[in-house]
């Protein structure tokens, strides 16, 4: 109804009805669903006062052609129009008519707004104006029954719009309110209570002329239209601004816009063609996964802090330390954009509704790192606003690529030549220079893993690269990947953490991989090791190449030298292989 009449199925295709008395009587019956509306009710709506002998007839064929059409959609089977003393009766159910659920979502917010809960009021009355497609059942003629309806929803859009003014300004968002409420103050400019935000919201962002010239405005055209001068409240609030109430422009509720990223790594480099890609996609979502310390968190703060400028309503960062609830972060996000926490809905979908509708209308750049699944994102998805979700994450979260389309950006190791440079950073480049096989050595044994080289860099006491390299190739290689003293940032522990996420199965697999004394295998070596089918053994494997801990390659799989290292802890437990291993692999 809110628009041209518009029947759809229950599969959503558009119902057809040619007859225009047909969809006048539908429209009708639509006005009061659920209720008995008269057979002379009808035909009066239809005809007017001078109905047509053939009226009755008329009216019965059009409403059995509606059954017609209407009946089995029904969920229980009950018909649709069934007769009702004396009439007949449209039963609709509860988010089926488009302006019942704007009914109810433009109390929802009223209340809310009146609550004072404005971020929960905003995100009532927005999804309430966005059922309209147009004016009220503009495609048909409307008998006196449907005009009366139709003024007492359009009554209630313009309420609701108001409404929705007042929750922009209560959370502080004027600049918002002040860009859109002149059109709608000019369409309906006898409205006092549109002339009034708009004065707000001019008047919060440093506009005092303009808000003092829309009085003007707003006098002038109730004196030329209706001869009387502006309301009370009008002329309180002009005088307000006249003489300078600093009570009228309150804190904004998020007055400190959020710049939450943390501190960028100083000494980044490399990374120029992911760099480029991210330059060129900053699509809805950036995805940025890859091994343990191969730097996501790096490239992700590295590009954020240089696409700041892109986004200036701020930005939002959390790190998920893979298991943390959505919830949480929603909280935190909400709190940092206005909301008091205590209106923060407690289930996640709640939270997630009302985080959409905070960011409508921002451009703001959220970052998520570590994440561990597809479905603790999901919820932190800014909706259609004009924002940019960046995630992290060791895992591939290929349900985000394939279900929301983000765009992802896997990490490697880094090339030889800038994984040097990056130890020379650490070092100092004159000592690698001296050194420089022993560099590329050191390098090759950290399998071109940023942390590892800078943490391998970092531990050397004094020692030259050749001794260096010597400590690291030996059993003990793990003490000079643990950073004395913060042992929770080291190699060993961050691998830990990916190996506490996978299955038990794969937990063995990986421990099993680390006796290999190659890098590459096939999946029936895997199969040999884990001494299963080959059927099952796809499923470790799967889970293995989704947290980046092993390659898929042509030929089969491969392990790379640090994680190999690593992965050999584990097989300390694990049983022998029961098969031999392929032959004939490097």
């Amino acid at each position: 109804m809110l628009g041209a009449l518009d029947v759809r199925d229950a599969g959503g295709a558009p119902v057809v009805l040619n007859r225009r008395k047909q969809r006048v009587a539908l429209a009708v019956l639509l006005a009061r669903a659920n209720r008995p509306v008269r057979t002379a009710e009808l035909v009066g709506q239809l005809w007017g006062d001078e109905p047509p002998p053939s009226a009755a007839a008329n009216l019965q064929s059009y409403l059995a052609g509606l059954r017609k059409v209407l009946d089995g959609e029904h969920g229980d089977g009950a018909p649709r129009l069934p007769a009702s003393r004396g009439g007949y009766l449209l039963r609709v159910e509860p988010g089926e008519l488009d302006a019942a659920c704007f009914e109810r979502l433009a109390a929802e917010g009223g209340e809310a707004l009146a609550a004072g809960e404005a971020a929960l009021a905003l995100d009532r009355l927005t999804q309430a104006l966005e059922l309209w497609r147009g004016a009220v059942l503009e495609d048909l003629p409307l008998p006196p029954a449907l005009e009366a309806e139709a003024a007492r929803l359009t009554e209630m859009r313009l309420d609701a719009i108001e409404d929705r003014f007042a929750a922009l300004l209560a959370l502080g968002r004027h600049d918002v309110a002040a860009a859109e409420l002149p059109l709608v103050t000019n369409a309906h400019p006898l409205r006092e209570r549109l002339w009034e935000l708009e004065m707000r919201a001019l008047h919060r962002c440093g506009r005092q002329a303009d808000a003092l010239a829309t009085y003007r405005r707003a006098e002038v055209l109730l004196r030329e239209e209706l001869g009387v001068a502006p309301g009370a409240a009008l002329r309180e609030l002009r005088r307000r601004i006249l003489d300078g109430d600093l009570s009228l422009n309150p804190a904004r509720a998020s007055a400190v816009l959020p710049r939450q990223l943390p501190l960028a790594v100083p000494d980044f480099l490399g990374r120029q063609e992911e760099l480029a890609r991210l330059d060129a996609e900053p699509g809805p979502v950036l995805l940025i996964t890859g091994a343990a310390g191969i730097g996501k968190s790096a490239l992700a703060l590295h590009w954020a802090h240089r696409a700041a400028e892109r986004f200036p309503d701020g930005q939002l960062y959390v790190d998920l330390r893979g298991g943390a609830d959505p919830r949480d972060a929603l909280t935190a996000f909400l709190v940092s954009l206005g909301v008091p926490a205590t209106e923060v809905p407690a289930s996640v979908d709640g939270a997630a509704a009302l985080f959409r509708s905070t960011l409508a209308d921002r451009r703001m750049l959220i970052m998520v790192d570590d994440a561990d699944s597809a479905d603790q994102v999901r919820p932190l998805l800014p909706g259609t606003a004009p924002c940019t979700l960046v995630v992290t994450s060791r895992n591939r979260l290929s349900g985000l690529v394939a279900l929301q389309g983000a765009t992802r950006v896997e990490l490697g190791p880094l090339p030889s030549a800038d994984a040097i440079a990056l130890l020379g950073r650490v070092t100092g480049e004159a000592l690698v220079m001296t050194e420089y096989d022993d560099a590329e050595e050191i390098v090759r044994l950290c399998g071109g893993n940023p942390l590892a080289v800078r943490i391998a860099g970092a531990n050397r006491c004094g020692q030259s690269l050749r001794e260096h390299a010597r400590d690291l190739s030996t059993e003990d290689f793990f003490a000079a990947l643990v950073i004395p003293g913060d042992e929770a940032a080291s190699v060993p522990a961050s691998f830990a953490r990916t190996q506490e996420r996978l299955s038990f199965p794969a937990q063995r697999l990986l421990g099993l991989l680390g006796m290999l004394p190659h890098f590459s295998f096939t999946l029936d070596d895997a199969a040999g090791l884990l001494r299963t089918s080959t059927a099952s053994a796809r499923r470790p494997l799967g889970e293995l190449v989704a947290w980046h801990l092993i390659r898929s390659t042509v030929d089969g799989f491969t392990i790379d030298p640090l994680t190999r290292r690593l992965a050999a802890v584990l097989a300390v437990t694990a049983p022998p292989p029961a098969r031999t291993l392929s032959p004939g692999r490097p």
